[in-house]
């Protein structure tokens, strides 16, 4: 089972929280729910998930915030979450969670603006990792042509490898012993996320010659990485696109809540 971090802070400047409640962007509501609900609900009912940690900028803004709460005790799972303050930026918040807890949990990172994690994508997240004993690092993928022919109307960022292109979904996993050392690699990265040739130079210059020759596929590529952190990184390719549909723009805001409106969630899901 994994302990849970829930990365539920605001970067500076961000429009989404300047239109949420409290100005923070977990608590965009979406069909009359505050964002991170619907993140938690699929993370309390997995049975893959032990415990949650839900990260933020002021503890006080989640732990007191009455449908978190109302939640949590519907669900019987206040000895499930705990709340703590993040730091500087996603990754040093989960450098800082995995600190404090020892490297010796298996640690599942995603973040409040994943509302349309599903409970069928998680389990299968979840199955990949454990079905690899030697795994240190795993980073949950779908493919741009899948994102496309979904959401043909949305802008995505894609790391194209070997003639394909992938867009990450916001789901990781950090195996025991690692933690703290998988969060340290990302740190050094985070900044370049947007920005895949730099994400790739990273990995060093041949790695990228091998990208812009089209000599470097999906897997070559974590190869590579690999090499480069110290640790055995694998991409988990999702079936579903819509794992990739975070809510980063307000245009998202409509795609969102159509998708949580088809599957009957939402205060106002069943609204017309």
């Amino acid at each position: 089972m994994f302990h849970t971090i829930l990365l539920s802070g605001d970067r500076p400047g961000d429009a989404l929280a300047q239109v949420s409640p409290g100005k923070r962007k977990a608590l965009l509501l979406l069909n009359g729910r505050a964002m991170i609900t619907y993140v938690l609900d699929v993370l309390l009912a997995s049975p893959d998930v032990e415990h949650i940690t839900i990260v933020a900028n002021t503890v006080s803004d989640f732990s007191a915030h009455a449908e978190i709460v109302a939640l949590i005790e519907k669900r019987g799972a206040s000895h499930r979450v705990s709340f703590e303050e993040g730091a500087e930026s996603p990754a040093a918040s989960v450098l800082k969670a995995a600190e404090r807890l020892g490297g010796t949990a298996a640690t599942l990172v995603t973040t409040a603006d994943n509302p349309l994690l599903s409970g069928a994508t998680l389990a299968q997240f979840c199955a990949a990792v454990r079905a690899d004993p030697n795994l240190d690092a795993a980073v949950g993928l779908a493919r741009e042509s899948d994102i496309r022919l979904a959401f043909p109307d949305s802008k995505r960022t894609f790391i194209r490898l070997g003639g394909a292109g992938y867009s990450g979904c916001n789901l990781f996993a950090l195996m025991p012993g690692v933690a703290p050392k998988a969060a340290r690699a990302w740190r050094e990265v985070e900044g370049r996320r947007k920005k895949p040739w730099q994400l790739i130079l990273h990995f060093g210059i041949f790695t990228l010659l091998r990208a812009l020759l089209g000599m470097l596929d999906l897997s070559k590529a974590f190869v590579a990485a690999s090499g480069t952190l110290g640790l055995r990184a694998k991409p988990i390719v999702l079936d579903d696109a819509v794992a990739a549909m975070d809510v980063d723009r307000t245009e998202h805001i409509a795609i969102a809540e159509q998708v949580l409106t088809s599957r009957g969630e939402g205060a106002r899901a069943h609204v017309t």
